[in-house]
């Protein structure tokens, strides 16, 4: 109410004037240099408004003199909004730092353009079969990245010793959600492992399926035909959409989606092609990708359906024609909700305000996102970098790493990547000796005969191939034990990685260091934990350790006594395992705090006094009927109290909704209702 009543009086290009003259604009370089099309907002919090909708955009796209052609809400406080026309330096300025003024605006940004992150390589393609090929007389195993006779290989056999990740993939409970291009759900080795997904690639030129979202996450290919590179977005040199030193060759498809989701979830041990890293774990699929990638706004959508953020009784956008379609309109609403988020997708950029909010929100309700690094040889990528996010780096085979990996401190593990020979003048094709074998699609355009990816056939390398691995790795461990947090299944995979090697086949002699400049110059070097992560990802190691109790502790207060809940803590699922005993103690004291008395010292739940001063760390030790243990801390102090381990909230905070074509005049505003209480969140606005 208070927004709308402040401009009552003053037109809205008046107002947008006003707000102009008033602010200097400061722009980051990167929000004024690249052209944009749609804009992301972020909503001020209000009590009264945990999410904005369509009549908050249709507001504000009348404050702001009808710049929009659409818009739709992502979930909770972010929305993105089309402009009708495109718009980039000087005027692209103004009209951030307007929406930036607004009272109902905390913070606008050019919704900007990500890209899948496999390595594309320009070797030819040969066929191959068998679980190993002989090359010069030396004999290579397909699936060396699982197994250990590589030094980077992660082990994958050893953790399949303590979990499959379920039964059988109908009963598995763990879900990992591969937000990317879509899949080929008709794949042989994805048979009975697919749920039920969505696609949220709103541009319909690149979904390259006729609409913008549907309830089909299924790959019709990403190619780039000579008839696209005639016409927008592929005819702008700036958006590298082409193949070829300028960006204006056809490219065939790259099914990235497929190639990730067999790495992960590939059906194993049924006598049909290779084995999935995630054994018996269900995939997810979340098409945010397209021709020419896609957009940060669809996959932040996609990320938020994928976490369960969307439910039966919020609802979320339904495209009209399938509110005819019961089963249809089922389908948006994800009964699956994943345990693991994996993007091998990104942009070089820092971690804007709209991905740390949208990674806050998810991880908050117990779920983990894992991200690939990116494949420049330079900083990393975003969302890989951002806080709370697994970041995953490529290592080559040997354990170094891989030289298109990015790499910097916000990476938390090393896993494979796939690398190649360099070129022989006597051999100018010799195959990816160290690729990823996965699955993958014959068609140069649109689907063809499903197939895998071998070292002689479409050879799979790059940082989406090391996320996904450390996906499947940690779906397994929630298998073992459901309770572990996103925190802490970043602690235990980092603290079970495998050291990095100090040298390697090539001789490597030079140090990783954090680029300086973007691009680097990519070369294989000696990984440390400053740059490459804790270590080498090791799914064995790290699946024994999710065997350990979960120990989450929650803190409140009443009066001058804090309650200590270490109820949510957990003893593994498999096995029997049962918690046997909780110990709290106190750890530490500072500030001339005294040491309290603990109630309850034996329970879960127990109870200290407020300190008058200081603060006092208290440990919760909860030990298992195998005598396996773990701890988690809390510090109290007089006016406030945290803990290093809470636990997941326990209810999502849903949000949605969507808004399209022309602003709605007063009249229509009736239907418009209508079309509401039906869950056809639009909103109508007019430029």
């Amino acid at each position: 109410m208070g927004i709308r009543s402040a401009a009552v009086n003053i037109r809205p290009r008046a107002l947008v004037a006003i707000l102009l003259a008033l602010l200097p604009v400061a722009l980051p370089a990167a929000d004024a240099d690249e052209p944009a099309e749609r804009i992301i907002v972020k909503w001020r919090e209000a009590d009264d408004q945990p999410t904005r909708g369509p009549v908050h955009m249709r507001d504000l796209a009348q404050r702001m003199g009808n710049p929009f052609s659409s818009g739709r809400n992502l979930g909770r406080r972010l929305s993105v909004l089309q402009l009708a026309t495109g718009r980039s330096g000087q005027q692209l300025a103004q009209t951030l730092a307007a929406l930036r003024a607004d009272p109902a605006v905390e913070s606008a940004a050019p919704d900007r353009r990500v890209r899948a992150l496999a390595y594309t390589p320009s070797d030819p393609m040969f066929a191959g079969s068998g679980s190993t090929f002989t090359y010069e007389a030396r004999s290579y195993d397909l699936q060396w990245y699982l197994k250990g006779t590589q030094p980077s290989a992660i082990h994958a056999d050893a953790a399949w010793d303590i979990t499959h990740g379920g039964d059988t993939p109908a009963t598995s409970t763990v879900v990992v959600a591969v937000v990317d291009s879509g899949i080929r759900p008709d794949h042989a080795d994805l048979a009975g492992k697919v749920l039920p997904g969505f696609d949220f690639v709103s541009n319909p030129a690149m979904a390259n399926d006729g609409d913008g979202w549907d309830a089909d996450p299924s790959d019709p290919g990403d190619f780039i035909s000579a008839t696209d590179l005639q016409k927008a977005p592929f005819n702008d040199p700036s958006q590298k959409c082409g193949g070829g030193t300028n960006f204006d060759q056809p490219v065939p498809s790259t099914w990235h989606g497929t190639r990730v989701a067999g790495l992960i979830g590939a059906s194993t041990d049924n006598g049909l092609g290779m084995a999935g890293a995630g054994f018996n774990i269900r995939i997810l699929p979340v098409r945010v990708l397209g021709k020419c990638g896609g957009y940060e706004s669809d996959v932040i959508a996609g990320m938020y359906w994928a976490a369960g953020f969307f439910d039966a009784a919020s609802g979320m956008p339904i495209p009209a024609p399938l509110l005819s379609d019961p089963g249809a309109l089922k389908n948006h609403r994800n009964q699956f909700p994943a345990q693991v988020i994996n993007l091998s997708l990104g942009a070089a950029a820092a971690c804007d305000d709209y991905y740390g909010t949208a990674v806050n929100d998810i991880t908050s309700v117990g779920v983990l996102i894992v991200a690939a690094a990116g494949n420049d040889g330079a900083a990393v990528d975003e969302p890989a970098n951002c806080a709370g996010v697994l970041g995953v780096a490529g290592l080559r085979h040997a354990g170094t790493k891989v030289g298109y990996s990015n790499l910097g401190p916000e990476i938390s593990i090393g896993a494979p990547a796939g690398n190649c020979p360099q070129p022989d003048p006597l051999d100018p094709s010799p195959p990816c000796l160290f690729a990823l074998t996965t699955l993958t699609n014959l068609g140069a355009q649109g689907p063809a005969a499903d197939a895998y990816s071998m070292p002689m056939v479409q050879p799979s390398y790059g940082t989406s191939f090391s996320s996904p691995l450390a996906a499947a790795t940690a779906g397994l461990m929630k298998a073992a034990n459901p309770a572990l947090t996103p925190a802490l299944l970043i602690a235990r995979l980092k603290a079970t990685a495998r050291p990095f090697p100090t040298s390697d086949d090539l001789g490597t002699t030079q140090a990783c260091v954090v680029p300086a400049s973007k691009p680097a110059n990519p070369a294989a070097c000696l990984c440390n934990t400053s740059v490459c992560g804790a270590g080498m990802l090791d799914a064995g190691a790290a699946v024994q350790a999710a065997v350990q109790p979960s120990v989450l502790v929650k803190v409140t207060r009443s009066g001058n006594t804090y309650t200590l809940d270490g109820s949510a803590s957990a003893a593994a699922a498999a096995g029997g395992r049962m918690i046997a005993s909780y110990a709290w103690s106190v750890a530490a004291i500072a500030g001339g705090a005294t040491t309290p008395v603990i109630g309850n010292a034996g329970q879960a739940i127990a109870t200290v006094p407020a300190p008058a001063r200081g603060n006092v760390t208290l440990r919760l030790t909860v030990t298992d009927n195998f005598g396996s243990s773990d701890y988690a801390q809390a510090n109290v102090a007089a006016d406030a109290a945290s803990s290093d381990s809470p636990p997941p909230q326990t209810e999502v905070q849903h949000g949605g909704g969507s808004a399209d074509g022309a602003l709605l005049a007063l009249p229509l505003l009736l239907l418009w209702l209508q079309a509401w209480r039906r869950r056809l969140r639009i909103v109508r606005l007019r430029h």
